[in-house]
């Protein structure tokens, strides 16, 4: 028999009312808002996103170099009026920048041997909409009064996640905490920046040199239950590049520059996908909650609805995103009035080069990250189009198909090259961790199991299945954690799909290495990762390996503030009625917000964690996410919590009351 472990919805999801309203009530606002079209396919030119390297601050669109420290980039989350349909009103979006999307940020690795010091992103909140009717029926954040599920509370604060890196859990934008507010929330006593600590750091038995390796990362709001929401409005689809001098020779060429602003390099090329709902009278883009996952008609990329990019005959790399919220991409390139798909070769995958590997179709879903190489130099005087084939399995689930959402943006090719680099592209590679015993970076047998099965269950809600443990129900829970693995050692997952959905799995903190996909080898695309596409009846085996940088390595300086140390989470507390918004979290002298409660501990305590060096268990590891990246099913609340123990007689293990009494969640 199925035990169901209520998470921070406890009650309310056991009431049949609840499952009316969340699914009708989702129906209800999708068909409230028009969503139409407003520009002309290929009528406007792709926008070059700027590209943020050290020193500046952006605030409402406008970029001021030198005003940080050459290791500090701070960034404003406001409102503002962005120009999305080609004439007409702008649209009222919440930006992070001033512009969506956010601006690219793009740092050097570093290694042992640089010890550059940190990476410092200071974010501002200055959001207006966001704080409206905070606690009622009509608030703009989620629904039903700040959630999806009507659970009360203020959800103006916010968290930034630095999706892909290798970071301290204070800094990883945790979905439970660590949020700073709005300047605009006057009820609200907690910070209005918050400044994130990247060390770029990261060892792994194939990249020894303690930096980590050259990829596309990305930044996001995280905040626990409108994630969906902020996203869609704006606050997700920041790439974060990070450039390895070990990496080999990419497609670049020369640095752009566009009044003054850097917008990077001429033939690497960062495009964020997503699709968007607009009005087509107002322009207005309204959050339409869909329990499913929230899709709309028109197809952005860079903000642009499907545009057009002048290119020169000779090879570009494009890092390609898809932020959400819940369209999935099956991208295939060809000329105009051809039906044969172009080759193109995938030299990245979210952890960063792998190997090159030739496709005429590449399916990205949500928070996955591609690097693809396109050789236009066969097609010099002609038109490309980059198409989504909305003919894939599973491309059309929720739905929101139509001959709209088919065309993603044309390339136009030229015929000169301003400068030759004579990429080979079949040396685009880099060793990378395996799961071969007899290789040299072999990532090493696993010491512990696990099993999840993601699923709506049958239930109003998206759940995560521990099937090797107790084969229970779970919903996201800020005081539980599913996984507690020791640091430095390895542990192989399974993640399992059901139903009719393609989730996209994402595991914080350090990269996975694929084992196996339905039991047999892994896919040449996805072999390393931290985003898992479960398809229904897909199964991936990965094995991860926590490393030794926990909350107590990221001390970097003695001033005591605990967010640049640690804090426990909320209390080990039988009542799981609430979220973290009505879990006691306090404020610090720094203004930060913190867990004031302290974890009961199991075990008995290392050394290094005891009460006599004012250090609790916590300090020598940390809690980080595990969840659906598509927006609207981590909303509701397919996600869960694991945490990286310094030992393993070490920390807590989360108890929680069911059928069978008291059981552990470890």
């Amino acid at each position: 028999m199925r035990r169901r472990s209520e998470g921070k919805y406890g009650a309310l999801a056991r009431s049949t009312l609840c499952v009316a309203v969340l699914w009708a009530l989702s129906a209800g606002v999708a068909q409230a808002a028009s969503d139409g079209i407003c520009h002309v396919k290929f009528g406007q030119n792709l926008k070059l996103i700027p590209v943020l390297t050290g020193g500046e601050d952006m605030t409402n669109g406008v970029i001021t170099p030198g005003a940080n420290p050459p290791n500090t980039i701070s960034i404003t989350a406001s409102d503002h009026n962005v120009q999305i349909c080609p004439s007409g009103a702008a649209t009222p979006m919440w930006t992070l920048g001033g512009d969506v999307p956010p601006p690219i940020i793009r740092r050097t690795t570093n290694p042992d041997s640089n010890n550059q010091g940190p990476t410092i992103l200071r974010f501002v909140n200055n959001l207006s909409e966001i704080t409206s009717n905070q606690g009622n029926g009509d608030n703009v954040q989620g629904l039903g009064g700040g959630t999806q599920t009507g659970v009360p509370g203020n959800h103006s604060e916010i968290s930034i996640h630095h999706h892909g890196s290798h970071v301290a859990p204070s800094s990883d934008g945790w979905a439970c905490g660590y949020f700073f507010r709005s300047t605009n929330d006057g009820g609200s006593t907690l910070a209005t920046d918050r400044n994130y600590t990247f060390f770029l750091r990261e060892n792994d038995v194939a990249n020894n040199t303690g930096g980590e390796r050259g990829t596309t990362e990305w930044y996001h709001n995280h905040r626990v239950d409108v994630t969906g929401h902020t996203a869609w409005r704006g606050l997700a689809g920041g790439l974060f590049l990070i450039d390895d001098p070990a990496d080999p020779q990419l497609p670049k060429g020369p640095a752009v520059v566009e009044g003054g602003v850097n917008k990077g390099f001429k033939y690497d090329v960062g495009l964020v996908l997503r699709d968007l709902a607009i009005d087509s009278t107002t322009h207005a883009a309204p959050y339409r909650f869909d329990a499913q996952g929230s899709t709309g008609q028109t197809i952005l990329a860079n903000g642009v609805p499907q545009p057009k990019f002048a290119v020169e005959p000779t090879k570009y790399l494009f890092r390609i995103l898809v932020p959400g919220n819940a369209r999935k991409y099956f991208m295939r390139l060809r000329q105009v009035g051809s039906s044969t798909n172009i080759n193109m070769v995938q030299v990245m995958q979210d952890a960063g080069i792998v190997s090159p590997v030739n496709r005429t179709e590449i399916p990205i879903g949500i928070a996955e990250r591609v690097g693809i190489v396109i050789d236009f130099a066969p097609f010099a005087g002609r038109s490309l189009v980059l198409q989504n084939n909305d003919t894939a399995s599973g491309q059309c689930v929720p739905g929101n198909c139509t001959s709209n959402t088919r065309d993603i943006m044309r390339f136009d090719v030229g015929t000169t090259v301003t400068q030759q680099e004579n990429i080979n592209v079949a040396n685009i590679h880099r060793n990378v961790p395996n799961n071969v015993s007899s290789s040299p970076f072999y990532i090493g047998n696993s010491v512990q199991n696990r099993a999840f099965r993601f699923s709506s269950e049958g239930q109003p809600f998206w759940t995560i299945v521990r099937e090797d443990k107790d084969d229970a129900d779970r919903i996201m829970d800020c005081r539980r954690y599913d996984a507690d693995p020791v640091v430095n050692t390895v542990e192989q997952w399974t993640l399992h799909g059901v139903g009719n959905w393609t989730h996209s799995i994402h595991i914080h903190d350090v990269d996975q290495v694929c084992v196996s996909r339905n039991g047999v080898a892994c896919p040449a695309s996805d072999k390393f990762k931290e985003v898992w596409p479960i398809a229904p009846g897909v199964t991936f085996v990965v094995k991860l390996k926590p490393t030794d940088f926990t909350q107590a390595t990221a001390r970097t300086d003695t001033s005591g503030d605990p967010c640049l140390t640690s804090s426990a989470p909320p209390d080990n507390v039988a009542n799981t009625s609430g979220d973290c918004s009505n879990t006691s979290f306090g404020t610090t002298g720094f203004g930060h917000t913190i867990p004031d409660d302290t974890p009961a501990y199991n075990g008995t305590p290392q050394p290094d964690v005891s009460a006599a060096n004012n250090i609790d268990g916590e300090t020598a590891g940390g809690r980080y996410m595990l969840h659906c990246h598509v927006l609207e099913h981590e909303d509701t609340a397919m996600m869960t919590q694991w945490r990286v123990k310094s030992a393993s007689n070490n920390g807590n293990t989360r108890k929680a009351f069911g059928v069978l009494g008291w059981r552990d969640f470890g």
